[in-house]
């Protein structure tokens, strides 16, 4: 009983420092240790990691976990899909209850790349989840400029098609954020980027096929 007793105190105070060193380092490396700790404890698992650029690095999805700690985010602004490739890689063998993506305007928008060119990208972000991880992926959302309406439909439509072959959840976010193929004025600050309104819009969307 005894030898029992101490081995709970042991890990106890592991836990314990484990999580006072998470609280004292930057962001980045929080992840890299709240990671490390669900690799050894599968019981500490998220709740949910997220990767994806500046939308997903901005949005708090905290509400979607029903624990402290429970939501890993290794988004970064201005992360390209082959970039959020690299986060998820981060996240490699830790089984989350959700895995929750966005990208592809930053490969639209700032490097011109073309919705065929962003469907294989996909497909290759694909290749690094388990047989068991339960992804939801966001399609990119319209912008305030209509001129790139049409290539983020067909990137949309692209990346719909992959996700039912492959059984990914893909979220719509479009039909509450934009109207005629643009972002509605209250749902962004700069035409890009999404207002608190629309962050909440998004957690709200995600809890919903929670509860499904």
């Amino acid at each position: 009983m005894t030898a029992l007793l101490f081995a709970a105190f042991c890990v106890v105070l592991v836990l314990a420092a484990a999580l006072i060193a998470i609280a004292l380092a930057d962001a980045d490396a929080r992840c890299g240790l709240r990671l490390a700790l669900a690799r050894k404890l599968p019981w500490l698992a998220p709740q949910a990691i997220v990767a994806g650029d500046s939308l997903a690095a901005c949005c708090d999805f905290r509400p979607l976990a029903s624990r402290p700690f429970g939501v890993v985010s290794l988004a970064r602004g201005g992360a390209t899909l082959p970039e959020i490739a690299g986060q998820l890689g981060r996240a490699s063998g830790v089984e989350a209850g959700v895995v929750i993506v966005d990208g592809g305007l930053n490969d639209l928008l700032s490097h011109g790349a073309s919705p065929e060119r962003i469907a294989r990208d996909f497909v290759a972000l694909l290749t690094l989840m388990g047989p068991r991880d339960k992804v939801v992926f966001t399609l990119m959302p319209h912008v305030a400029d209509s001129a790139y309406s049409r290539r983020i439909d067909r990137a949309n439509e692209l990346i719909g098609a992959i996700c039912r072959e492959k059984g990914v959840v893909a979220l719509d976010l479009n039909p509450r954020l934009s109207v005629g193929g643009v972002r509605r004025p209250e749902m962004t600050d700069d035409g890009l980027h999404f207002t608190a309104r629309a962050n909440a819009l998004w957690v709200e969307a995600l809890r919903s096929l929670q509860k499904a």
